[in-house]
């Protein structure tokens, strides 16, 4: 039985003005401990300031606001909450509680978001690979502008796949043609259709009950509006927003995010967009060949350029074991007293190759392989990382970053040269088993 559909987390009205009263107060805690330990703070707080009547204790240790607020934080792309991690307020977040035109922000946010993600952990969920927002224009505008509520439960809510959008168009253009009775009984009879659960009954009804947090999730997106009769509407798309659905229509997809914190390096950064480049940026990052080598072969590359991007992947997958064994002595070549801090290590901004750290200074040193990426793509994410951890973990202090090529070329030079040289080093490596600062 098919019990996918586009569910969304219940509890906070997202609204431009919920999501800021909230989010504003949990950036006091950012980095002031573990959540667990500070959630009944800030509950208080948001008393203080008749944001929420929540209470600060709970029997049993539960705390219900808390569940609510990591999930909806998260969706948004606005905030890492976790039990066991201190708060961490996203590029996204900051953006958003900084500007002038916050809905502006959170409409951005709501025309990327994807469906399914790690955000949302239920299975069922987890064979709908879309973006729910571009789909409902799209379908939308292949329907006349408007899908009705029974339209939004019975077709366009149970959709899996962006290719399935032809096929629902369809589905709605069939349904259109009954007479209001036969809609009725379409209805009626998909309602009856048990699926078991407590208050559930169908999967009918299951939408039905989460049709109205979904809505406000769509609609934050300010291109499509719900009026009084639960129908979605679609906005005239214009400017940037047009742009971005015609990139979309080329070169858009789902991207399969490993879990929450990888989910939210992408959803927390303001300019990222679900391309195929950005999907193989991900996969490269994690070091997930296969599907890796899917989005490069989407991307139009012979069986010739697979075999040598498989083979490059491997090869840099060597290196990074080299590096990581010979920790010290890959230091020593860079004139630092190297200890390894994490391999992978997680991070809201994305997965550090190495994390390091200088015995002699003490300061942190991020290294990146460059892999399949272009130059600025590769300085970029250094930089973030850079940022990152200068911020969470170095208490403000210098942060030094390396990127190691295959080769160092012109374009890398130059974007490093634009910066500190004594904060980035270029190590350029010959073999598996050789490398040498440039």
């Amino acid at each position: 039985m098919n019990l996918a559909y586009w569910y969304q987390p219940k509890g906070l009205a997202v609204t431009v003005e919920s999501v800021e009263a909230r989010l504003r107060i949990l950036k006091e805690f950012e980095n002031k401990g573990a959540w667990r330990d500070v959630q009944s703070d800030y509950i208080r707080r948001l008393q203080a300031e008749n944001v929420s009547e929540a209470e600060d204790e709970w029997d049993g240790g539960g705390a219900p606001l808390a569940r609510m607020l990591k999930q909806v934080m998260t969706v948004l792309g606005l905030a890492w909450v976790d039990p066991n991690e201190q708060v961490q307020i996203t590029d996204a977040g900051n953006l958003f509680l900084n500007a002038s035109d916050k809905a502006a922000v959170l409409a951005r946010q709501a025309l990327r978001y994807p469906f399914s993600n790690p955000a949302v952990s239920s299975r069922e969920h987890r064979a709908v690979r879309l973006h729910p927002v571009p789909f409902l224009i799209r379908l939308m505008q292949a329907v006349d502008g408007s899908v009705s509520g029974i339209e939004y439960r019975l077709f366009a809510a149970k959709a899996r796949l962006i290719d399935d959008l032809d096929r629902v168009a369809e589905q709605i253009d069939a349904f259109r043609e009954l007479s209001l009775e036969a809609q009725a009984e379409v209805a009626r009879q998909c309602d009856a259709f048990g699926i078991g659960g407590p208050r559930r009954g169908s999967i009918y009804n299951t939408i039905r009950l989460n049709q109205s947090y979904a809505y406000r999730m769509w609609a934050l997106s300010d291109l499509i509006e719900v009026d009084a009769n639960q129908t979605l509407r679609l906005h005239r798309i214009r400017g940037a927003d047009r742009a971005y659905m015609e990139e979309y229509a080329v070169n858009g997809t789902y991207i399969d995010f490993a879990n929450q914190k990888e989910f939210l390096a992408w959803m927390g950064n303001p300019e990222a967009t679900p391309t195929k480049q950005a999907a193989l940026d991900v996969y490269v990052g994690r070091n997930d060949l296969e599907a890796a080598a899917a989005v490069k072969k989407s991307l139009g590359a012979t069986t010739a350029q697979l075999r040598n991007f498989r083979r490059m992947m491997i090869d840099e997958r060597t290196l990074e074991d080299n590096i990581e064994k010979n920790f010290e002595e890959f230091g020593k070549r860079l004139g630092l007293n190297l200890k390894l801090i994490g391999r992978q290590f997680s991070t809201l901004v994305g997965p550090i190759d190495l994390l390091g750290q200088d015995l002699k200074t003490g300061k942190y040193v991020v290294i990146e392989l460059k892999r399949d990426r272009a130059a600025d793509r590769v300085f970029g994410q250094l930089s973030r990382y850079m940022g990152w951890v200068r911020k969470n973990l170095a208490g403000g202090e210098e942060v030094l970053g390396v990127i190691v090529a295959a080769r160092i070329d012109d374009k890398l030079r130059a974007a490093c040269d634009s910066q500190d040289p004594s904060k980035i080093k270029l190590v350029e490596f010959e073999s598996k088993m050789s490398i040498r600062s440039v």
